[in-house]
């Protein structure tokens, strides 16, 4: 009989040695009933409540090729506390003939009445979790009320701890600790209150970024991991958007769930009736006047929508090659043109290449490139051998039925339909401005389908070299006449070049031009491996001298 075990640690507060007292418990039990061990998989400080760890995927993988008989576990807490997916795991296996054993709780799944145990133990440490939410989330209130810090650091202020006045000692013989009681660090306070003072001047959030890194003071990020310190317009805005240096601490204000499939966190409103908040005059560093004046500069300036922003063919695709930091794009329309990152939002102490170039000309240089790329020999003769099978496939589907058609066509009319008079009534929401782009996707099919099942059959094309490259000479009218699928276009373009396109700056004989660097993915359609060409357009490299 082949055992597998499985072992999970759920944070890094717990011993080191805990999974491997779980591996060896197991190792132990599996000596006595005899067999063989096919494979020992372990989740290293991963929450019970993540159905995406990746050895308990990988476990599930096996059981599912039947690469082993049995599922030992010390605990039935170390599988997960989703009851859920655990209920999904337990039946899942099952019907493959695989059982489970856990060695702390004798319980075993090849035995009928452990079926109820073992699900009930399943919904205890699901509840569990719930329960040891709540405790933590009363505590950090009871905290906050008391004046206490609830953890992570705020620019502008300092801990102290707070120690038992009895002497007591905590169980591991240190001098028991109440808390840590939040104080105003003098030095950072003076910052915040130039920051505040630079900004009812009329300086923006890069302008004061770039003042700051400019004389080279630290910012709130400065030795945290691998992060360089630099001050950038996000901290800047978080700073001067802060209650707290009103002297109002609030807590509670939102919480995290974390989603089942993907294990991604998402932040959620709770309602102002969960809200704690604790006012202190001794933790103020701001007027109300002066927080309040810079809090209406916020709301009267103009701000730029996420949801308007525009996606361009190389957002996420340019980086730059003195810093590695994002081309961004600045501006649009005709002087839209590609800059630095760093050194438009943290000033030249982040990035010395200040320099643009015009977006439309690099875009143009590559799309040259790729061009060539595809219309060598060998990468034609691939594409016809490659889309032939494809478009006979598609001649000798049989014919839709055009009463079918016409219903799908109505359908689609009238949801259409409705989606408009919603947003003519309610106004246009993300969600519904999705909807919309694919019904009408679909309308448009049903469309061309319905036209084609009136005609009769044709014999298929054939695709030749010159036909090909008719088609691909013009990709950049290609590429406009897909305007609207810019996105779709950019996530293939970086599958193609997945390692991003370099641009450096140079100085030469005839003024600054832009290299631009890249490798190609291999793949059986290019015979080359490697990008590079340069740029040169000297209207496009001006620095950047406009005034803080």
């Amino acid at each position: 009989m082949d055992f597998a075990i499985y072992a999970r640690r759920s944070t890094d507060a717990q011993s080191d040695y805990s999974t491997a007292d779980q591996i060896r418990e197991c190792q132990s039990r599996i000596s006595i009933w005899g067999g063989q061990i096919f494979g020992v998989y372990v989740d290293d400080a991963v929450s019970g409540s993540d159905i995406s760890r990746q050895e308990y995927c990988r476990l599930k993988a096996d059981a599912q090729a039947g690469r082993f008989d049995c599922v030992v576990i010390d605990d039935l807490s170390r599988m997960g506390r989703d009851f859920p997916e655990f209920v999904t795991f337990v039946r899942d296996i099952a019907d493959i003939g695989i059982t489970m054993r856990s060695v702390a709780d004798g319980l075993d799944t090849a035995n009928p009445s452990s079926k109820i145990p073992i699900y009930l133990k399943g919904i205890f440490n699901e509840l569990f979790l719930d329960d040891l939410k709540a405790k933590i989330v009363r505590g950090l209130k009871g905290q906050v009320l008391r004046g206490y810090s609830t953890g992570g650091r705020i620019f502008g202020y300092a801990t102290e701890p707070i120690y038992d006045p009895s002497g007591a000692k905590d169980k591991f013989g240190r001098p028991r600790r109440f808390g840590c009681r939040v104080m105003v660090d003098p030095d950072q306070a003076d910052l915040v209150r130039r920051i505040f003072s630079m900004r009812e001047s009329g300086l923006g959030y890069r302008s004061i970024a770039h003042v700051l890194n400019s004389e080279r003071i630290p910012s709130p990020h400065a030795g945290c991991g691998t992060r360089p310190g630099f001050w950038c317009t996000g901290t800047i805005r978080g700073i001067l958007g802060n209650r707290k240096y009103i002297g109002i601490w609030e807590y509670n204000r939102t919480r995290w769930i974390k989603k089942r499939v993907s294990g991604k966190r998402k932040v959620l409103k709770n309602d102002p009736s969960e809200w704690v908040t604790y006012t202190s005059e001794e933790l103020r560093i701001i007027s109300d006047s002066q927080f309040d004046f810079v809090s209406e500069m916020r709301r009267t300036q103009r701000t730029r929508s996420n949801s308007g922003r525009k996606a361009y063919l190389l957002s996420g695709l340019a980086k730059c090659g003195e810093c590695g930091s994002s081309m961004i794009v600045e501006n649009s329309g005709r002087s839209s043109c590609l800059v630095c990152n760093n050194a438009r939002n943290k000033g030249p102490v982040a990035c010395t290449n200040n320099h643009r170039i015009s977006r439309f000309v690099v875009e143009a240089a590559i799309l040259s490139e790729l061009r060539a790329a595809v219309l060598s020999p060998k990468a034609v003769c691939s594409l016809v051998s490659f889309s032939t099978p494809i478009l006979e496939g598609l001649i000798s589907q049989p014919v839709d039925s055009i009463s079918q058609l016409r219903r799908q066509k109505a359908t689609l009319e009238t949801s259409i339909g409705r989606l408009l008079d919603s947003i003519e009534s309610q106004g246009k929401s993300e969600s519904v401005k999705t909807r919309l782009a694919e019904r009408e996707l679909e309308l448009r099919d049903v469309s061309t389908r319905l036209a084609r099942s009136g005609l009769t059959p044709v014999a298929t094309p054939v695709i030749t070299p010159d036909w090909v490259e008719e088609r691909l000479t013009s990709l950049s009218g290609l590429l406009e006449a897909y305007g609207d699928r810019v996105p779709l276009i950019r996530n293939e373009l970086m599958k193609l070049i997945p390692d991003k396109l370099s641009l450096s700056p140079k100085k030469t004989d005839n003024g600054m031009e832009y290299q631009v660097t890249g490798k190609l993915n291999p793949f059986n359609l290019l015979e080359r491996s490697s990008l590079q060409l340069c740029i040169i357009a000297a209207q496009g490299l001006e620095p950047r001298t406009r005034g803080l």
